[in-house]
């Protein structure tokens, strides 16, 4: 998984376990509540107090068993809950007193506004539902003051725990932005330079240690490309090098990782490959012309390979396969050498 993917990930890992324990922690107030009714036989508010079980139940299912990511739960589960618990309040309009599980149920709902909801939206819902619920708590007779000021107080802590949290978000999101960026060519939208040497560190680490099968470094150079850019101008070039990637694609494995090295020069490295398997994927590259979407005629392309043990350490394997590249230049170009003084080799 390439640094980027695997930091969206952790993201997302995150925002999982929030949810989950949101959910969780709903489901066993709600069932700690629907107990305490029916030990009191109390029926007026099993129904909603049964259905925001359900919901955070559900919730719970969706995210463990489902596996359905978080921003698809969000607008839905803030609908869903905000409706169940104003059906949950409406018999209180009649009720001569206002019960602990209702303030509970209200917290819930308020925390998962801060939760999902952008601050914005959150903070000005919040201050409407509690100055509803404070009016509709006080005009009760047996009315609690004391209740809605801790309320209150509760409601504005997880307002800035949620505010916190949202920053911390926002601040994991960019880190994520910015370390794509920096591990991202620009022009061609490949993994640059700077990623290609954290992979061949990674996988040479592994193969010095004896846990790793190996692995294969192909240096390729795009034939002639100067001569793109004096006959048909930089952009044409730019063009040719965007549709590299995509064209080599088609006939490389899914695991392999194709980067820019620096102007025409990119990088291959196929993880898990032997002498044997690296000569059979590397001789659909020997020779290979490439059809790219530009008005120009089919691309070449000289390269040198390498494998793992032939060098001690990632710059000796570079130096080497570099070495390899220039002398399939100075063969004729349009050809993957495994040697760097006689003809086309193949890998030993």
């Amino acid at each position: 998984m390439p640094r980027n993917d695997a930091a969206i990930s952790r993201v997302e890992r995150v925002r999982r376990r929030a949810y989950l324990t949101a959910a969780g922690g709903a489901v066993a107030a709600h069932v700690f509540i629907v107990a305490e009714q029916l030990l009191r036989r109390d029926w007026a508010n099993a129904a909603a107090f049964t259905l925001g079980m359900l919901v955070s139940a559900w919730v719970v299912v969706a995210l463990a068993w489902l596996r359905w990511p978080t921003a698809r739960l969000s607008g839905l589960i803030v609908a869903v809950v905000t409706v169940s618990t104003t059906a949950e309040f409406v018999p209180l309009l009649r009720a001569p007193e206002i019960g602990t599980g209702s303030f509970l149920s209200f917290l819930i709902m308020v925390a998962l506004w801060f939760g999902l909801l952008p601050l914005r939206a959150a903070v000005p819902a919040t201050l409407v539902a509690y100055l509803l619920f404070a009016g509709l708590a006080a005009s009760r007779p047996t009315h609690d003051l004391s209740l809605l000021a801790y309320l209150a107080c509760t409601t504005i802590v997880i307002g800035m725990a949620s505010s916190f949290g949202q920053q911390i978000t926002a601040f994991q999101q960019d880190a994520v932005t910015f370390e794509q960026a920096a591990l991202t060519d620009p022009l061609t939208e490949l993994p640059n330079r700077r990623a290609a040497l954290e992979r061949l560190r990674h996988l040479h680490a592994l193969v010095q240690r004896g846990e790793h099968a190996g692995f294969t470094l192909v240096l390729l150079d795009l034939d002639h490309f100067k001569q793109v850019n004096d006959t048909r101008g930089h952009a044409v070039g730019d063009e040719v090098l965007r549709a590299l990637g995509p064209a080599l694609r088609q006939v490389l494995r899914a695991d392999a990782l194709l980067a820019r090295w620096g102007g025409e020069e990119f990088v291959l490295v196929i993880p898990g490959t032997g002498a044997q398997e690296a000569r059979v994927v590397t001789a659909r590259l020997d020779g290979l012309s490439l059809r790219l979407p530009v008005p120009l005629p089919e691309m070449t392309f000289s390269a040198g390979a390498v494998l793992a043990h032939e060098a001690d350490s990632v710059a000796g394997l570079l130096d080497l396969a570099d070495r390899r590249l220039y002398a399939a230049k100075r063969a004729g170009r349009r050809q993957l050498r495994w040697d760097a003084a006689g003809g086309s080799q193949h890998a030993s």
